[in-house]
């Protein structure tokens, strides 16, 4: 058992030779050289990083282990309370195999005036969420709502999430463009499928080199709101 465990705000992910940190309070990535953290692997549960991957980075040294751990501490990325920290080990998501819908199908989506009013309030609710609080919150919002889902997050409709979907991109062109918006788009339509009872991952990707970040919606295998040949560019570093 190690001595610190990963906070709980903090997520992490290998991409490439680096180590990629969410920090969901201070809304900010951080981007360390993976194996500079091999001494890590001895203090905390699940970290990514073993001796074996890094044979030269001083990984048997219990000093420098500690002085990295103490850095990460000062950072919040680490803490010795297990009560507010976790397991390190990264999240795990299903590799994206297909789209929900093909490119005819959302050319011939409609949408009805129902449907408006619904993708009107979860706009308004994602707005809000993101430009008047904190990110953090706007995540812990959408767990404890499908935490409160219970089973149902289990058993989807896939024709009924298609035309809800189709109905989303119809309509969504009246109130917002999702061009370099993904946050947004990705928070609006996870609200407007909950007010269906629908409830997918809101998925975090990240690149090393070059840097970059991105989110979709996604349910097993299935992307809702992107290409699976854009976000397999990216490593999964945290799912809602």
């Amino acid at each position: 058992m190690g001595r610190y465990w990963l906070a709980d705000h903090v997520f992490l992910c290998i991409d490439d030779a680096f180590l990629v940190v969410l920090d969901l309070r201070q809304d900010r990535y951080w981007q360390l050289e993976a194996s500079s953290t091999a001494p890590l692997s001895g203090l905390v549960p699940g970290w990514p990083v073993r001796p074996l991957d890094a044979p030269l980075a001083g990984s048997s040294d219990p000093e420098m282990a500690q002085q990295i751990a103490e850095a990460l501490i000062e950072q919040g990325i680490l803490t010795e309370s297990e009560t507010g920290g976790k397991d390190a080990t990264p999240v795990r998501v299903a590799a994206p195999r297909r789209e929900l819908l093909s490119a005819d199908e959302y050319k011939a989506a409609r949408g009805g005036m129902g449907a408006l009013g619904n993708l009107i309030s979860a706009a308004v609710s994602a707005k809000v969420a993101l430009r008047l609080g904190r990110f953090e919150k706007a995540v812990q919002r959408v767990q404890e709502r499908k935490r409160n889902a219970g089973c149902r997050t289990a058993q989807l409709d896939f024709e009924r999430a298609r035309t809800l979907v189709e109905q989303f991109f119809r309509l969504r062109v009246f109130l917002f463009t999702s061009k370099s918006e993904c946050l947004f788009d990705s928070l609006t339509l996870l609200n407007f499928l909950a007010r269906y009872g629908i409830f997918p991952d809101w998925v975090f990707g990240v690149q090393a080199r070059p840097f970059a970040a991105h989110c979709w919606v996604q349910l097993d295998e299935i992307v809702f709101n992107d290409t699976v040949e854009h976000v397999r560019g990216y490593t999964p570093i945290m799912a809602v």
